[in-house]
């Protein structure tokens, strides 16, 4: 009868859902709480939480804040460790004798007490306003810093260095120049690491909106509103399939095709870049950088793009259309052949003639220039009887930034290849290259390690085209 049947309306996804929670709470000995009805908040899962106005009262504070409370702790031990072997080696008769002197009989001209002091206080304000209340701007450190630089600085001017026809004491100048650097570098800290870092977890908090490539459990249950944070997707477990499931369908997937509304955007840039592309090609003004057996790397500084260009020449003994094609179609095997590169690998097939490709670039100029990574969008043809790969910076959420590598960006370029005139088995290959390698590198290094990457890159291609022509004729 229809009572002994068991309700099976659910859909699958609610089931899936449910089944990940059993999961996920069963491995990690915790449950996911219900969102209550009048609770406006937004989970983020994960080692980064951070707790605000936006988050639950249970969240923690985030890695990098504690570090930089740390920081401040290490501050107030330190210099008062420091003052300790100062008041020692000041020359009293006894210790307790050095530190009545500095403390109980204190002078601002003859006592370096008041630097731990200020140290305690840089200590207690940094305790209270990004421990205790948390607080998400710069304006309490800035106090602190700029009072203490203000203290150091008339302790410099009236401090009695050699006072009592005592010997200077070298731990005084150590002590002051200390106070004056920790205090800057937890300024620095501050601002260039915990507020960016987690302004970053807030917004990925906020706007993690679900979508047809989130993952299953990232969508929130039935009008909720959870977000898992990107660490987390890789904790969840997958069990075995079952026995009628065959491998085949696992093997040899392609990369993901984009569905969403920014094909028109991939697109409309691809097109922008094709064009940006010819203009290059047509632009004068060269100046050779470095020329080796008809091999060229020129530069010229683009008014519109503004920025400094490089770009390599060199004729090849292979068809146009064979090496474009080898470009387009092996790109992910370029690694096995050019020591440039360390990976490379498609993202997302926007279209037949557009994708989304990850790449690591090997460190350059013998180290100096480190490891990058890009993220670029690659699109391809034939125009005015030429093939081409333009090649610009792309954005690709699946695909955040690496803490081992520094996220490069390139600017519109890529390559062209034309015919050779009378020899249809040659090729002429031009490789704009536009990059912003990101960090505080001078130009020259920079100049230096493109230039080497370019003409590496050509020596490497030759070698690469004696194997094509090997395969071609096995």
């Amino acid at each position: 009868s229809t009572s002994d049947m068991r309700d099976v309306s659910g859909s699958r996804q609610d089931k899936a859902r449910q089944a990940g929670n059993a999961l996920y709470g069963s491995i990690h000995n915790q449950a996911v709480e219900p969102r209550m009805e009048n609770e406006s908040y937004t989970y983020v899962y994960g080692p980064e939480r951070i707790s605000t106005h936006r988050y639950s009262p249970c969240s923690t504070v985030s890695s990098v804040r504690r570090t930089f409370c740390l920081i401040a702790l290490f501050d107030l031990c330190f210099c008062f460790i420091l003052w300790v072997i100062y008041t020692q080696l000041t020359g009293s008769e006894t210790v307790w004798e050095a530190f009545e002197q500095q403390v109980a009989n204190y002078q601002f001209q003859t006592s370096l007490f008041d630097t731990v002091m200020v140290a305690a206080l840089r200590f207690i304000l940094i305790e209270l306003g990004y421990a205790l209340f948390r607080l998400n701007h710069w304006w309490l450190i800035a106090i602190s810093t700029s009072l203490t630089c203000i203290f150091l600085i008339t302790k410099v001017f009236l401090f009695e260095f050699s006072h009592d026809g005592k010997a200077e004491n070298p731990l005084s100048y150590i002590l002051l120049l200390t106070s004056f650097i920790l205090t800057w570098i937890e300024t620095w800290f501050l601002d260039f690491k915990v507020l960016p870092t987690e302004k970053k977890i807030l917004l990925r908090g906020t706007h993690g909106e679900a979508n047809e490539r989130s993952g299953l459990l990232g969508r929130a249950e039935e009008g909720g509103n959870r977000v898992v944070h990107d660490d987390d997707k890789d904790r969840y477990y997958s069990p075995a399939g079952s026995d009628d499931e065959g491998e085949d369908r696992y093997r040899s997937l392609p990369p993901s095709r984009s569905h969403s509304r920014k094909d028109h955007e991939y697109l409309k840039i691809a097109n922008e870049t094709m064009d940006m592309l010819f203009e290059l090609v047509r632009e004068g003004g060269w100046i050779t950088e470095r020329e080796s057996q008809g091999d060229m790397v020129q530069s010229a500084y683009i008014k519109k793009l503004k920025r400094k260009i490089f770009k390599l020449e060199c004729t090849l003994d292979i068809s146009p259309h064979e090496l474009w094609k080898d470009t387009i179609d092996n790109v992910n095997d370029s690694p096995s052949w050019n020591p440039t590169l360390l990976e490379s690998k498609t993202l997302l097939v926007v279209d037949e003639k557009t994708d989304i490709s990850y790449n690591i670039a090997a460190e350059a100029a013998g180290g100096l220039v480190s490891a990058r990574d890009f993220i670029n969008l690659r699109h391809w043809g034939e125009r005015d009887q030429t093939f081409f790969i333009a090649v610009n910076k792309a954005t690709f959420p699946d695909m955040p930034p690496q803490k081992k590598y520094v996220r490069g960006e390139s600017g519109p370029c890529g390559l062209v290849f034309n015919r050779v005139t009378g020899q249809p088995n040659r090729c002429k290959l031009q490789w704009f290259l536009n990059t912003n390698l990101k960090g505080w590198i001078p130009q020259a290094v920079i100049d230096q390690g493109l230039t080497g990457v370019l003409m590496d890159y050509c020596k490497y291609l030759r070698q690469h085209i004696q194997e094509i022509k090997g395969r071609s004729f096995s």
